[in-house]
């Protein structure tokens, strides 16, 4: 008596396999459909490429399944002609959904994702039923059948609403930007500040920023600020970005102006409400604090306010850090110190860095360098700046002004000037005989702040500088001879003797 073959388990072994995969597909990619369109625009690009990479990985390892279940399982010939149908045009509809949901803060919203988070768990327990007996004896057919491509069919169907859903919100989008834009456009020149600022929450950020310049080339613009301070309309946000002089009286009524916003937003029901809901008011404040802050106007109530208010949401996160380091006396006054937007801010009390940022305007450089003689922390600036490990363009600007600045040439400054000359000449290229190179092209490689002017400087008022000099006349040597190269070396050459250029 012959017994019946037994049937092969290697269909259901690679079933098994291709389910594996297909499980890790599927909890690889929700999270990412999931949060698309939160970062940005590079970051949300890359996101989105992924997604779709993701979806098509996944989608392509559920064909072969269903393939092979069709090969090896047992199915009606109606549900493998739906598996046909249906499981390409679902991953049709996942990539729709894919792309609603770069865009989750408009109609549908998240409900896309619906589609990749249910349709491959289907199709995978479909596949599994058709592979192995025990699933087919337990479930009828026409259930597993109707149940599977159904709810496969009723999700895709789904997309088409969805997708008229968004094309109403971008239509109404549209409208809206048209008829601001031509709202815009029929503003009288001489619009004031209040007729312009709705035009900053326009959805085309080319118009804000054209709105923007015309707040700043506004004559009266200060006079318009602090009447929209005193009434409470005033978009803080744009409160250092439309050139307004940082007076006492606009600090007294913008720090009103915070508080009095602080308090409205408060919760009545403190950690019960989403710190979403004010996360733009806040961010808003800090940015007018930021600047109030740089400028002088110490902002340590407002801060606090707007502490209490965040802190009355829930899960507030970073801000709260940045509200404190606004209380920080070392931020108080330090854009006037180091970085004034105007020429004309400036004094005693500036930093060098701040002077020596206008000393690049030609048409201010001999006021700028000759304020910047007058500070009698100019020393103490200079070999901060040459300490300075985070602003690259701090140590250079040293050294391209050393010779103008009247600098006292003490060990602390010789030791910071000196040490980032040697390591600019250890990066400059060095020419072969094989490859002769012209010496102008060794002063473009080091650089306009010119640091063999500023070695000159530091080895002629009596700074230890032999290795450099040493050093800086061998790296001359590796480039052609030319009477600008002839003329460097004799000069340096002088110093090893301890004589002045």
């Amino acid at each position: 008596m012959t017994t019946p073959d037994k049937p092969s388990q290697a269909p259901i072994v690679a079933a098994g396999g291709l389910s594996g995969l297909i499980l890790l597909f599927w909890i690889a990619q929700l999270p990412g459909l999931s949060s698309m369109g939160g970062s940005d625009a590079a970051g949300n690009a890359i996101s989105q490429a992924l997604a779709a990479l993701s979806v098509g990985a996944l989608w392509l390892a559920l064909a072969v399944l269903m393939l092979l279940a069709c090969a090896k399982g047992e199915m009606p010939k109606a549900a493998a002609v739906a598996a046909l149908v249906l499981v390409p045009a679902s991953g049709v509809a996942a990539f729709m959904a894919a792309d609603l949901l770069a865009t989750p803060h408009l109609a549908p919203f998240r409900w896309p994702i619906l589609i990749p988070a249910l349709v491959p768990p289907l199709i995978v327990a479909f596949s599994l039923w058709a592979l192995l007996p025990p699933l087919r004896k337990a479930i009828p057919a026409p259930i597993a059948a109707g149940v599977t491509w159904g709810a496969t069919l009723l999700l895709c169907l789904a997309m088409f609403p969805m997708q008229q859903a968004r094309q109403r919100v971008v239509g109404d989008i549209i409208a809206k930007r048209e008829k601001a834009d031509a709202a815009y456009a029929a503003l009288p020149a001489d619009a004031p500040l209040w007729d312009l600022a709705p035009f900053l929450d326009a959805p085309n950020q080319i118009t804000v920023n054209a709105v923007v310049d015309r707040m700043r080339a506004r004559a009266n613009r200060q006079s318009e600020a602090e009447t929209m301070l005193a009434r409470g309309d005033f978009p803080l946000r744009y409160l250092g970005r439309i050139d307004l002089d940082p007076t006492p009286v606009v600090c007294e009524k913008a720090r009103a102006l915070l508080r009095q916003r602080a308090a409205s937003l408060a919760s009545p029901k403190p950690g019960t409400e989403p710190y979403l809901k004010i996360f733009g008011e806040v961010n808003d404040a800090i940015a007018a604090m930021r600047w109030l802050v740089g400028y002088d106007c110490s902002c340590n109530d407002e801060s606090l306010a707007w502490e209490a208010t965040a802190n009355s949401y829930r899960d507030p996160g970073y801000d709260l850090v940045e509200l404190k380091q606004l209380r920080d006396p070392k931020e108080l006054g330090r854009t006037l110190r180091e970085n004034p937007e105007r020429f004309s801010m400036l004094s005693e009390k500036s930093h060098l860095k701040a002077w020596l940022h206008f000393a690049d305007d030609k048409a201010l450089r001999d006021q700028a360098l000759a304020g910047a003689r007058k500070l009698d922390h100019r020393n103490a600036d200079a070999v901060e700046m040459l300490n300075n490990k985070y602003d690259i363009a701090a140590p250079w600007t040293v050294l391209k002004y050393i010779p103008e600045l009247d600098l006292e040439p003490t060990p602390a400054l010789c030791t910071a000037g000196l040490a980032q000359i040697r390591n600019d000449l250890a990066k400059v290229y060095r020419p072969t005989a094989a490859d002769p190179r012209p010496y102008r092209e060794l002063l473009d490689r080091l650089g306009a702040y010119q640091p063999l002017t500023a070695l000159q400087w530091l080895a002629g008022h009596g700074c230890n500088a032999e290795p450099e000099l040493t050093e800086a006349e061998t790296v001359i040597r590796t480039y052609q001879d030319s009477a600008g190269r002839t003329a460097m070396l004799e000069a340096l050459g002088r110093l090893h003797t301890g004589r002045t250029p």
